[in-house]
């Protein structure tokens, strides 16, 4: 004997669904539209709230009403927040008396009562507000819809509803059912099975969550569900849009025939772009029909949203037409890509028409199908980046290429009149080629000193006057003009090259290599007026300075310097808190690290000097001082101490051998080391210098003794007629960044200058492309923040037209630690100041910015005197002292304890209110708290 059993089948299980989604939908959209009709946007305040009292309660706050055109999807919408939300209680974290004393640890327990909890606020998003409201509304239809749904009910769609099957006892089918062979009076009793069947597969769909039935709506532009719940409520749409149309213009139908003709030969350049996945081509008609009849709203984020959607489709069927197994599938679906071509077309167009009112001498479409490399970027990656990154770059080239000399010695004519003659001095560090090189500029009757740092500059001025000469300082960041003054000491970049001097001299001229800074070594070699210069340089370097003499016809003459004090490597390694010794420079690579080596030193009764990178230049000077007149012990410094320091350093102590250039953590290079450890062993003070690490002692080691590599090439800068040609200056600086040179030359590094004229360009500043850049190469600190801000205020102001600049303003910290970056940062703000203003020659209160420079300088010394402990590493648990490189912020007890307790934390804390928007990444923007 068996039994017969019927199931619902798949497509019926699906009707239903569709038919309950839709009315789930319908609600939605309504909801939707009267949700932003009727209420503003929200965001949270919680400064005042407090997690320890349970009637404390979060501040929310009207963010004003909402705009559609910000958000793309329904689903961007429905994240922000809502004005409702909850608190939650949860565990307390407390200290556990059994611990030893003076160590604390975080002990998870469960809610006891008040005094064990904490309370959160847990904001809702508009989806759950909405999802309630529709399911509520959709509970009161809920019996008029399932009677509208039984009326298509009859015998034909009952037995076309479910497959029946019989079956024995022991589960075994024996075969489908053949309904002929039942008579009338079982077909009625089956009847009853049947609707029972369905009404279980409609309340299994209807007992579903909101969020699974109205998904759907998630990837579908706001606009067109706001425009749908507008038709269904019968109310005006305020947020109507023009949709983009077809206009039979001729840049269009130029347009659609190129694009038409090419797309599939530009599929081979578009590596961007996959073949279509097999789900995609099962579903390749429906997909395409989508994105052929989709309104495209006229607003720029919707039309560059479908063009990114159809150049996908588009390329990926071109390249998976000819894939075996995809042929058969694909082969016919070309007219409906060729209709999507046109779509794109069309969107092109009007989006190429607005950029050309924008930016009149652009390219039209015309010129840029004449030039055959832009036609498979067109379409690809559309007219603007084709007219920007293509037709620009390349129409330029030739121009560029034009002033760009053969020889860049040959902008110097003045120079190329001029018989000159130059005294190399080679040799490592601390062998003396700079006091050689000052004591004959000393002795003549006028003279240039090129520094690679302004701190130099600083002290060959000092040098000078001590001597009684009269000597201005010229830098970047500060002038001291002196009148009448006989010779100038200036950082490289500040030379002036239409001035005349009996004797130049060039320091450190290794760093004609550098690919931000070399060109002014390069240009002061080739152009510098004067018939005696004295270049002062690392080994690596004589090879190509002597390439440049030559080309430019001049003599010239090698003096060796050898160092008087040997330098020995102590073959042992080196214990912070045993080994220091008086005159020892301890090099790390970082402001923190210095500051915490400082602190622990500090701790063992040894005073230091620090220095770092960030550190003003009149700190730095009071530091030095301060070693050099016996205060200190011990200097603790970066690799900011490797050029022209002239200091008693006895040894050289690498703390840390890798460092972070910007890119990555790497091992410091041979000449690096040359640099650092060539400052121990002062001539004339000592006999003896000495180098030590304590890691990577044969890295150190060897590179004492390793012939430095040859440098080969030398960088140049920009050329001024750069700015004469008629194009965009960011379009020049790329193009010329990438023209090719000749011989030995190679081009500067100008991604900072392009990143900050790009900064100026969104920042709408309206001024001469000579203005622009040279905005862009003001000295100050981009990657600070307070001062990158102020860059772009005082960019503001100028291209506004004031006369003078905002003073920078000091925010009072109470922290010491972040005082002193604040003061760092004021000092940073005062140089800008003042830089920025003589550049473009506004009012500046020198006195003022003096003042302050000074004052600041000295609190930042202070700061370095007394409070120089709070940089101490400690446990942030229990407060133990820490080693200034210890790997972790915790102590090796606490981080046990916390691995241990990790498991238990989680079980502890409250779990039981997980929300949709817990699971939801964050976008940037939304959220307020």
């Amino acid at each position: 004997m068996g039994s017969t059993k019927c199931t619902l089948r798949k497509e019926v299980k699906n009707e239903i669904s569709k038919y309950i989604d839709n009315e789930f939908i319908l609600e939605m959209t309504k909801e939707l539209v009267n949700y932003i009709k009727t209420t503003h946007k929200v965001y949270i305040d919680d400064s005042s709230f407090d997690k320890n009292d349970k009637d404390s309660k979060v501040i929310l706050k009207d963010n004003g009403p909402f705009n559609i055109y910000d958000y793309m999807y329904v689903k961007d919408f429905l994240y922000e927040l809502s004005w409702e939300g909850s608190y939650v209680a949860e565990a307390k974290e407390i200290e556990d008396g059994n611990y030893p004393k003076g160590v604390s640890k975080f002990i998870p327990r469960k809610v006891i009562d008040d005094s064990d909890a904490e309370y959160k606020y847990v904001p809702a998003d508009i989806a759950t507000v909405l999802y309630k409201r529709v399911a509520e509304a959709m509970e009161l239809k809920k019996g008029e819809l399932y009677k509208n749904f039984k009326k298509r009910y009859n015998t034909e769609y009952l037995f076309d509803s479910v497959r029946w099957y019989k079956r024995s006892r022991d589960g075994k089918v024996y075969y489908d059912m053949d309904l002929e062979e039942l008579d009338e009076n079982k077909k009625i009793k089956l009847e009853e099975q049947i609707k029972a069947e369905i009404g279980n597969g409609y309340k299994t769909r209807w007992g579903s969550e909101v969020s699974s039935k109205v998904s759907s709506l998630d990837n579908k532009l706001l606009l067109d569900i706001y425009e749908e719940g507008c038709k269904l409520l019968g109310i005006p749409n305020e947020y109507s849009v023009e949709i983009v149309e077809v206009d039979n213009s001729y840049n269009e139908k130029m347009l659609t025939q190129l694009m038409v003709e090419n797309c599939r030969d530009a599929s081979k350049l578009s590596k961007g772009i996959n073949r279509l996945k097999v789900k995609v081509v099962n579903s390749i008609d429906s997909k395409l029909d989508n994105l052929i009849n989709i309104n495209i709203y006229k607003t720029e984020d919707h039309m560059k949203l479908f063009l990114s959607d159809a150049r996908e489709m588009i390329f990926g069927y071109y390249k998976s037409v000819s894939l075996k197994g995809f042929n058969k599938a694909l082969i016919d679906k070309e007219d409906k890509v060729k209709e999507l071509i046109k779509r794109v077309a069309t969107v092109e167009n009007i989006l190429y028409k607005d950029y050309l009112e924008e930016n009149p001498k652009a390219p039209s479409i015309d010129d840029m199908e004449e030039f055959r490399e832009c036609i498979p970027w067109i379409c690809i990656k559309g007219l603007v980046w084709t007219s920007e990154n293509i037709y620009i770059k390349n129409k330029v080239k030739d121009e560029i290429q034009d002033i760009i000399h053969d020889d860049p010695i040959d902008e110097y004519e003045k120079a190329r009149s001029m018989k000159r003659h130059f005294i190399l001095h080679i040799g490592d560090t601390n062998t003396g080629k700079t006091h050689a090189s000052i004591e004959r500029l000393m002795d003549a009757e006028s003279g240039v000193y090129l520094a690679p740092l302004r701190l130099l500059a600083l002290e060959i001025q000092d040098k000078l006057r001590s001597e009684n000469i009269s000597c201005s300082l010229l830098t970047g960041e500060e002038e001291d003009i002196v009148s009448y003054a006989s010779h100038v000491s200036s950082t490289i970049e500040k030379l002036q090259l239409e001035t005349e001097y009996d004797i130049c001299v060039i320091d450190e001229a290794q760093m004609i290599a550098d690919k931000q800074r070399g060109w002014a070594w390069t240009r002061a070699i080739i152009g510098v007026l004067a018939p005696e210069i004295h270049i002062c340089m690392a080994p690596e370097a004589k090879d190509i300075v002597i390439k440049l003499i030559k080309d430019c016809k001049d003599t010239y003459e090698v003096i060796e310097h050898k160092r008087d004090t040997e330098l020995i490597f102590e073959d042992k390694k080196f214990d912070l808190n045993k080994d220091v010794k008086k005159g020892d420079a301890l090099v790390v690579f970082g402001k923190k690290k210095a500051l915490a080596v400082s602190a622990q030193l500090l701790n063992n009764n040894i005073k230091t000097s620090i220095i770092y990178g960030s550190l003003p230049y009149s700190t730095r000077k009071k530091q030095f001082e301060r070693f050099l007149n016996g205060e200190t012990e011990v200097i603790v410094c970066t690799d900011a101490i490797g050029m022209g320091v002239n200091l008693p350093i006895k040894r050289i102590v690498f703390l840390e051998t890798r460092k972070y250039d910007g890119i990555s953590l790497r091992k410091l290079r041979v000449p690096e080391i040359k640099q650092i450890a060539g400052r121990a062993g002062r001539k004339g003070i000592y006999n003896k210098g000495y180098v030590t690490a304590t890691t990577d002692i044969n890295l150190i080691k060897d590179a004492l003794t390793q012939k430095t590599k040859k440098i080969e090439k030398c960088y140049i800068g920009i050329p001024d007629s750069l700015l004469e040609l008629d194009i965009d200056i960011v379009d020049a600086l790329k193009t010329w960044s990438i023209a090719p040179t000749k011989g030995y030359y190679q081009k500067a590094d100008v991604t900072t200058i392009i990143y900050l004229l790009n900064r100026l360009k969104a920042l709408n500043i309206k001024a001469s492309k000579s203005d622009m850049l040279k905005m862009a190469t003001i000295p100050f600190e981009e990657n600070n923040k307070t001062v990158m801000a102020l860059w772009e205020e005082y960019c503001i102001m100028y291209s506004e037209g004031a006369v003078n600049l905002k003073k920078p303003r000091f925010k009072n910290i109470v922290n010491t630690k972040k005082e002193l970056d604040e003061l760092e940062s004021y000092y940073k703000s005062l140089e800008l100041n003042y830089s920025f203003g003589k550049n473009f020659n506004l009012m500046i209160n020198n006195s003022y910015i003096s003042m302050e420079k000074e004052n600041t300088a000295n609190k930042i010394n202070e700061l370095l005197l007394t409070n120089l402990l709070d940089h101490e590493r400690v446990c942030i648990d229990c407060g133990k002292k820490l080693a200034w490189d210890y790997p972790s912020e915790r102590c090796r007890f606490c981080k046990e304890k916390m691995q241990e307790l990790k498991g238990e934390r989680y079980n502890h804390s409250f779990r039981g209110f997980k929300k949709r928007s817990d699971f939801r990444p964050r976008r940037s923007g939304r959220r307020y708290f």
